[in-house]
């Protein structure tokens, strides 16, 4: 049974989730492995970041049913949440100023990104509602084929950023989003979803 609460923590967990996306991306060093091919797409196509990750979750939610080859509620309604986080990202992209930041202050931003991005999944997570899509897919694969989800989830980021960078060598000749900030998100924010999912250890009621 699913209450008020329960929403209410999803909301504010895709909120905190794409806050943490657009301070990594706006850090400058580097996108996260999720955001990696809206990211490329926003450089390429007159499309804002939020528009393309509205593309990129629907290209995504599109393949969970072809995994699936089945609908359920939870299924559905990530397709109204994936134009959510869309417009949620723009909205941030708006707020946040951009600028050349010295190094330091740009990895600075970037881990508080991270930590902003574990923090969200975590509190989606604990809603036990939908996940977004790229999650979803993840999610539906490692059912699908019986394989852990760690293992599903690191092939699933190592792909999105592997087609990222191979778009970005293509098309620019070189790293523009896929930096070491990437490789940073990667390495902490499964060990931080842990760490912030052991704290979110009461029972939503």
């Amino acid at each position: 049974m699913y209450t008020k609460r329960h929403i209410l923590l999803y909301i504010a967990g895709l909120f905190v989730m794409a806050f943490g996306i657009v301070l990594i991306k706006k850090a400058g060093v580097g996108v996260s492995p999720v955001s990696a091919i809206p990211s490329v797409l926003a450089d390429l196509l007159p499309l804002s970041f939020g528009n393309t990750t509205i593309l990129f979750q629907l290209a995504c939610f599109i393949l969970v049913f072809a995994v699936q080859k089945k609908t359920d509620i939870k299924s559905v309604l990530i397709l109204p949440t994936a134009i959510a986080f869309g417009y949620i990202i723009d909205l941030y992209m708006f707020l946040l100023p951009s600028g050349d930041l010295p190094l330091w202050l740009a990895y600075a931003i970037c881990l508080a990104g991270i930590c902003g991005t574990a923090l969200g999944i975590s509190l989606i997570v604990k809603a036990n509602l939908m996940l977004p899509s790229p999650d979803a897919l993840i999610h539906a694969i490692s059912l699908r084929y019986t394989q852990p989800l760690s293992r599903v989830k690191m092939e699933g980021d190592g792909a999105y950023v592997t087609i990222a960078l191979i778009l970005e060598l293509i098309f620019f000749h070189h790293p523009e989003s896929v930096w070491f900030g990437t490789a940073l998100s990667v390495l902490l924010t499964g060990r931080l979803v842990g760490i912030f999912s052991g704290w979110l250890t009461k029972d939503v009621p």
